[in-house]
């Protein structure tokens, strides 16, 4: 890029000034140039056209001339960062962006609240309310780390670096005493602004290659058996937890979400051709199939609290605000010395009910309505009863054909490995019961 300055002597003014023009140059695969005014009127008795600068030490032209700098350094800064964001740089590009009318001068949260505008106007058609609060609450908590740590109330989207990330992971860990869940939901909802940025042609690369937060380690979710026998054989003292119980383990038998179990209508049921009923349903959250045979006492759920609610669905659900501290005392009372929330039935569906008694983790996905199987092994865990049952199975299968040479008894004589130690046969073994 090449900048040429001169006068516009036909726009003398009365004082005898004339405006001072540009001509941006850029030279490469693609040829382009653009006129700007620069907004400085020159004496043309002190100005050097050679020189392209004032003449003198007079205070006028040593003004003008640290004038004539600032802006031509402003402009290499400008055709800088384009050049990084685009192949192709023209001279109106370098203009525009001089004047701060180009889209490289947008801003973080200017560009963060945009994307919260038009993403208000897909709730409730393929985003839900509860993830567009999420967001809200991202650019809440942005938008006070740059106070905080930058002194401005704003940051360029170039400002959106591995370093900046870090801080604000920092900042939402110590500041605010955000738990590792909380703050990698935070991190996330950034990273999905980033990409965007990136698509638009608006950041060079990814900010977040280099990073990844904390992965809080992940605790048992599902109910052991004997935690679930507990809570399916206690009667609670108020109807309200004895329907929350209830609630609690038709999600246990059938692995439906709280939010879809809120849906869920008569309509929802049908009958199969050997006469066995299914639920057959969307995710509210994936818009994914969902179709469950109805086992027992999921069956049993639906007899007791057939014809309770209104406009046609199945259960009279409880809000969420109320059925979490019903969760907890329930909790309480069977002796479950851990938090229980209602998402830990369908976590004890997948490990407990299905794949601990033998069923395929393909089949767990198709239920659960999962689009990849991997987000299946997240629920789906080994327990113990499976481990248990799996090794019998297997000594079962592998009894008669493995054998191995008879020894009639333990040698009394001492042995000697290559290294000359000695062995002597050992005491007999004692095991305990468990």
């Amino acid at each position: 890029m090449k900048v040429l300055l001169y006068l516009k002597r036909n726009g003398q003014d009365e004082s005898g000034l004339c405006p001072l023009m540009g001509k941006i140059t850029v030279k490469g695969k693609y040829n382009s140039t653009a006129q700007f005014g620069c907004k400085i009127k020159i004496d043309p008795k002190i100005w050097n056209a050679t020189s392209q600068r004032c003449t003198g030490k007079s205070h006028t032209a040593i003004g003008t001339n640290n004038e004539i700098e600032s802006f031509l350094l402003l402009l290499r800064v400008r055709f800088n960062e384009l050049s990084d964001l685009n192949e192709k740089v023209s001279a109106e590009d370098v203009k525009n962006s001089f004047q701060g009318i180009a889209a490289a001068q947008m801003t973080l949260l200017r560009f963060f609240g945009e994307h919260n505008r038009e993403y208000a106007l897909r709730v409730g058609v393929n985003r839900t309310a509860n993830t567009f609060y999420q967001y809200k609450n991202t650019y809440r908590l942005l938008s006070k780390f740059i106070v905080f740590r930058y002194k401005v109330s704003d940051v360029t989207v170039k400002s959106l670096d591995t370093l900046f990330i870090e801080g604000f992971h920092q900042f939402l860990r110590i500041n605010e005493s955000q738990k590792p869940n909380t703050i990698r939901g935070h991190i996330n909802r950034l990273k999905s602004i980033g990409y965007i940025v990136v698509h638009r042609n608006l950041a060079s690369q990814n900010p977040f290659k280099d990073f990844s937060p904390d992965k809080p380690e992940r605790k048992q979710l599902y109910l052991t058996q004997d935690e679930l026998s507990r809570l399916m054989n206690f009667t609670f003292d108020t109807p309200n937890r004895n329907f929350t119980r209830d609630m609690f383990l038709f999600s246990v038998f059938t692995g439906i979400c709280y939010c879809d179990m809120c849906n869920l209508s008569e309509e929802n049921i049908v009958r199969d051709r050997d006469g066995n009923l299914w639920i057959e349903t969307n995710r509210q959250k994936t818009g994914t199939p969902e179709n469950i045979r109805l086992l027992d006492i999921a069956l049993q759920i639906i007899e007791k609290y057939k014809g309770l609610a209104s406009n046609g669905k199945l259960f009279p659900m409880l809000s969420n605000m109320s059925i979490n501290p019903h969760l907890k005392k329930i909790a309480k009372q069977c002796g479950i010395n851990r938090n229980l929330t209602f998402h830990m039935a369908r976590h004890t569906f997948a490990s407990q009910i299905c794949l601990s008694q033998g069923v395929p983790i393909e089949t767990v996905s198709r239920a659960m309505g999962h689009k990849n199987i991997t987000t299946t092994q997240r629920y789906a865990k080994v327990t113990n009863e499976k481990i248990d049952k799996d090794v019998s199975v297997l000594h079962a299968n592998i009894a008669d054909k493995y054998s191995l040479c008879s020894i009639d008894s333990a040698p009394s004589t001492i042995l000697k490995d290559m290294s000359g130690r000695k062995y002597r046969p050992s005491k007999k073994i004692e095991y305990k019961e468990v």
